[in-house]
């Protein structure tokens, strides 16, 4: 049945008897209650409706049933127990006036109200719905399931407004949380405090069950979530460490980005900037007395913006001033943007100015190219191009957020790169089988060659050809150096499954099988490189489009500075991967026989096969030292043998010298404070729109699956 639920205080008023005074400032709530609904249910179900924490107030229930008294001078009738409720309901069902009367007290030191205040009676304690200070906003929503922490909104889930709950450092049983987040975040600010770690037992949508990390600790927590309700209840709390402090880890738990966006949420309202990420960091060690890091403390700052201010749709008008402002300071960098016909954002391309000298001056000619979903109020598609250096880290030229990945999506990314990357016969691409990317590179990139990743090609082969003993063989053939080699695999393949031969014959062999690609990919065989980044980028791809791009250029500013460090200090002529590569190969040749043909020509004993190696064209027969421009084991038994180091058969683009030249220029940031910016008149007058907002069936992927490729790996033990 229905109760009308109105908030106040009772007073005597002697000879008129008891009246209920309301609180209209508050209004009333309409529940919905039956038989089976217990006390305990019902003050949970008072305290969101009206928007207060119950661990920080106590409610009072009552009602007069003035048809059953014969006196003025009764009192009100107080449901404190379930059997109490169960007589309210059977009362109230056949009145025609169904009203229920809250009083809420607080339990910490506020301001009583002006009315209660001058009454000796029960209103002495009343108080309105305004919370205390140490009360911290905070939105949640009823989690769905347990993986999708990372997705939680900031809602309620029964009255769909932000509700609040306090961050306390102590517990206790029977202690009522609106939400897990909101336990989760207390207990993680305990475990700060007071310099202990835990480890999860259960987690679902009904237990959050948690123990000491020391397993012979008693110390441990279990709540249960109310039924119907977002709110969580400790049943069990055994709050005394057992396990000796020595043994405890220095570092404790470090609470979650969210959990320190909350603790400083308040620092970002009604103020322009608020903490930076060192400055929470500073608050943190001085406030909490734990280190937390720098990025999460950018995700932290980030959350807490994003709750405070909600306003992502004025970040797309932003962008032209921003692209403007970052050209500025990084001088060389290409930014582009488009709008459709109402002036609504489509597209936008960044490349900075120093990723590109870089390329352009000393990386393999390899580009890999992938898309990945944004996860902010406006999804659409963040579009990666990255290189790796000569130490085999991620490069990244170019980023593009576009609405999906699609033709003209794809072809318009393309275009906006050709302006600082030409098309030329040495240059490579490498990407899934998305033909949206395979027309853009026809059109745009002609001359380059397009390679597409050996996952994609292995996936295909097991989920639709049931190939999955075959699949160990595909890869191996991808993988050859020799086409001979390829040859005798691709045979067998064929004689196991002319299905499956077909299908590797009509996804273009050129394409997946390294020695049969026309151009040099090198050893870049997969889109794991985009990939990566995407990975790095995964909590970032939730905020809006600046400050996803400013989180890219952070990324990238992290990135070459401590590469830019680390190459410094490095003194062997090669990168440092590629060092650790020619020792080994030095290792695994050092049995081979060396046997002089010429001055330049060599061959070389004792492997699988006999190998041929030329010096002066850098090449052996075993194919490994054409394709990767690293002297193989042969040539380097072969140069040994005259007298030459291994580093002088090195391409450039593996040097020390060279490592140390892509990263000598810095990733700038925008100098400038915002309010600062200075911008010609055509830029100050652009008016970008928010795009329109759409959301795509199912469950986002937030990371990458394992691949056949990985699993044949793990199989092997390699």
């Amino acid at each position: 049945m229905q109760i009308y639920v109105y908030s106040g205080f009772w007073k005597s008023s002697g000879r008129n008897g008891w009246k209920f005074h309301i609180d209209e400032k508050n209004g009333g709530r309409l529940l919905t209650l039956d038989t089976s609904k217990t006390v305990e249910y019902l003050g949970v179900m008072v305290c969101e409706e009206f928007g207060v924490d119950l661990n920080m107030v106590n409610i009072e229930l009552s009602y007069l049933p003035s048809d059953l008294v014969s006196s003025n001078d009764s009192p009100p009738v107080f449901i404190t127990t379930d059997r109490q409720l169960k007589n309210f309901l059977s009362y109230v069902k056949n009145q025609a006036s169904r009203r229920l009367c809250v009083c809420i007290r607080s339990k910490v030191g506020s301001n009583m109200n002006e009315e209660a205040a001058e009454s000796p009676n029960r209103e002495e304690e009343a108080m309105s719905y305004e919370l205390p200070d140490a009360v911290i906003d905070y939105q949640t929503k009823p989690e769905e399931d347990e993986s999708d922490d990372d997705n939680e909104h900031a809602i309620d889930m029964i009255t769909g407004k932000y509700v609040r709950f306090s961050l306390v450092d102590v517990v206790k049983k029977d202690q009522h949380f609106s939400s897990k987040t909101a336990l989760k975040a207390t207990m993680e600010i305990c475990a700060m405090k007071h310099n202990f770690d835990y480890k999860l037992v259960k987690s679902d949508k009904k237990i959050w069950y948690v123990r000491c990390a020391d397993d012979d600790c008693t110390w441990r927590v279990r709540a249960e979530g109310l039924t119907g309700s977002s709110y969580f209840i400790i049943k069990k709390y055994v709050p005394d460490h057992t396990c000796a402090p020595s043994s405890r880890n220095h570092s404790v738990r470090t609470a979650s980005s969210k959990t320190v966006g909350t603790l400083i949420m308040h620092k970002y309202e009604s103020v322009k900037e608020g903490p930076k990420p060192n400055d929470i960091i500073q608050l943190m060690r001085n406030d909490h007395g734990v280190e937390i890091s720098y990025p999460l403390a950018w995700e932290a700052r980030e959350y807490a913006v994003n709750v405070v201010r909600g306003i992502p749709e004025e970040v797309y008008g932003k962008i032209p001033k921003y692209l403007h402002m970052m050209k500025e300071a990084n001088p060389g960098s290409h930014t582009f943007y488009e709008t459709d016909t109402n002036g609504r954002f489509r597209f936008l391309f960044i490349s900075y100015g120093q990723s590109i000298r870089g390329f352009q001056a000393a990386l393999r000619r390899v580009i890999v190219v992938d898309g990945t979903f944004l996860k902010s109020k406006y999804k659409g598609v963040l579009l990666v191009a990255t290189a790796l250096d000569g130490n085999s880290n991620l490069y990244p030229i170019a980023f593009g957020v576009v609405d999906s990945e699609n033709d003209r999506a794809w072809e318009w990314f393309m275009r906006q790169l050709n302006v600082v990357i030409d098309d030329d016969e040495s240059l490579a691409f490498v990407s899934d089988r998305n033909t949206s990317i395979a027309k853009a590179l026809a059109k745009v990139y002609p001359h380059s060659h397009h390679g597409i990743c050996i996952h994609n090609l292995l996936n295909n082969v097991v989920t639709y050809y049931k190939g999955k003993g075959v699949a160990g063989l595909v890869a191996k053939a991808s993988k050859a150096y020799r086409v001979a080699d390829f040859k005798k695999i691709f045979t067998a393949i064929y004689s196991i499954s002319p299905a499956i031969g077909k299908y590797l014959v009509d996804a273009d062999v050129q394409k997946w099988a390294r020695c049969q690609f026309p151009g040099y990919r090198y050893n870049v065989r997969t889109t794991n490189p985009a990939e990566s980044i995407n990975y790095a980028l995964r909590s970032p791809r939730e905020f809006p489009v600046i400050p996803l791009l400013e989180s890219i250029r952070e990324m990238m500013t992290r990135w070459f500075f401590k590469r830019r460090t680390k190459s410094s200090k490095h003194t062997k002529p090669l990168t440092i991967a590629v060092e650790k590569k020619i020792d080994r190969r030095i290792e695994k040749g050092k049995k081979f026989q060396v046997f002089p043909v010429s001055d330049d020509r060599f061959l070389v004993q004792g492997d699988t096969f006999e190998c041929m190696v030329d010096l002066v064209r850098r090449t052996c027969s075993c194919g490994k030292f054409d394709l990767m421009k690293i002297p193989c084991r042969h040539a380097i038994k072969a140069a040994f043998s005259v007298g030459i180091r291994a580093h002088t058969l090195t391409d450039d683009m593996y040097t020390t010298a060279s490592w140390r030249s892509i990263y000598a220029e810095s990733i700038n940031p925008i100098s400038v404070p915002k309010d600062a910016w200075i911008v010609p008149p055509h830029v100050q007058q652009a008016e970008v729109l928010p795009p329109e907002t759409r959301r795509a069936a199912g469950r986002r992927k937030k990371r990458r699956y394992e691949t056949v490729e990985d699993k044949i790996r793990s199989s092997q033990g390699t």
